[in-house]
């Protein structure tokens, strides 16, 4: 039972203000609340909505929403043609996070050229610099180091919440 209630939490997205929209997985009712007391708990909440369903949620206070994704990828080192394939696991306005398919030596502040296909309509192709920020043996953390302002793919991409089954990286 515990496991089922696991994969049934909802993630809410905290604004700059502390605020953040509870919307009942059932009936669709929403509602705006503080949530300044719960910033620095790192603790699973309980929620009732008027239509009598309870449910689990996850407060979410990053800067900038994290969208999960199944992509390809590569990327190479900067001055570099070598390429090593990656599936991105997130993405966000300011960075992805990708899971590498074979070891390499890479390291915290390394520059990266990353190219990765969106599954939008488009299949649009994003190539970003990067500057590596996490690395845990084949998960690597990265922020984008070249102007957001013009990239009109992602930014699209990131507004759109649908909820399209994601293929596994087996089934890609």
């Amino acid at each position: 039972m515990e496991d089922t209630q696991e994969k049934k939490k909802i993630k809410i997205f905290v604004n700059n203000n502390n605020r953040a929209t509870v919307i009942c997985p059932i009936c669709g009712h929403s509602k705006q609340f503080d949530v300044t007391k719960f910033k620095n708990l790192n603790k699973t909440l309980r929620s009732r909505c008027k239509c009598g369903h309870s449910f689990l949620c996850v407060l979410e206070f990053r800067q900038y929403y994290r969208k999960k994704t199944k992509l390809r990828g590569h990327f190479t080192f900067l001055g570099d043609y070598l390429q090593y394939k990656f599936f991105v696991n997130d993405v966000s306005w300011k960075g992805i996070n990708f899971s590498m398919l074979s070891v390499c030596d890479i390291k915290i502040v390394d520059m990266l050229k990353v190219t990765f296909t969106l599954d939008d309509t488009n299949k649009s192709v994003i190539r970003k610099q990067v500057e590596v920020k996490y690395v845990h043996e084949l998960l690597i953390g990265c922020c984008f180091t070249d102007p957001q302002w013009y990239d009109k793919e992602l930014k699209c991409y990131l507004m759109n919440t649908d909820s399209r089954v994601k293929k596994s990286p087996e089934e890609l």
